[in-house]
């Protein structure tokens, strides 16, 4: 008989794993709203709230490492970012932007280790 050694779930990581999955359910329901025509002004509410979660999540995955800026997981975060930025200037862009969004960031959460770890700056991986 084998004993398996359940690992605990730190409170950093729970808060982390809180944020990123109420991030991505009010993300949907205001891209949801956005691909079906849904007028902005009753969306605001989840607009704020998927700013809100956004920023939450972004000061969570800065302190992780010193380097997150320029590594892939930096990065990446920047293009999710940046990506709605056209939605803002041209409005027949203001449902292509948070769909580009949406699949970067998917992208980005879903990188293999090396990728996200990869240094711009040192072109090496650190932790």
């Amino acid at each position: 008989m084998t004993t398996e050694v359940v690992p605990r779930l730190s409170a950093e990581r729970l808060a982390g794993i809180t944020i990123r999955t109420a991030h991505i359910a009010v993300t949907s329901v205001y891209l949801g709203g956005r691909v079906w025509g849904v007028p902005a002004e009753k969306l605001r509410l989840w607009r704020n709230l998927t700013t809100a979660t956004g920023v939450a999540l972004l000061i969570s995955e800065t302190r992780h490492s010193p380097n997150w800026a320029h590594q892939g997981r930096g990065l990446t975060t920047m293009a999710h970012i940046g990506a709605l930025l056209p939605g803002h200037v041209w409005p027949q862009l203001a449902k292509a932007a948070p769909v580009a969004a949406m699949l970067i960031g998917s992208l980005g959460s879903h990188l293999p280790r090396a990728i996200r770890k990869w240094s711009l700056l040192n072109i090496e991986f650190r932790p």
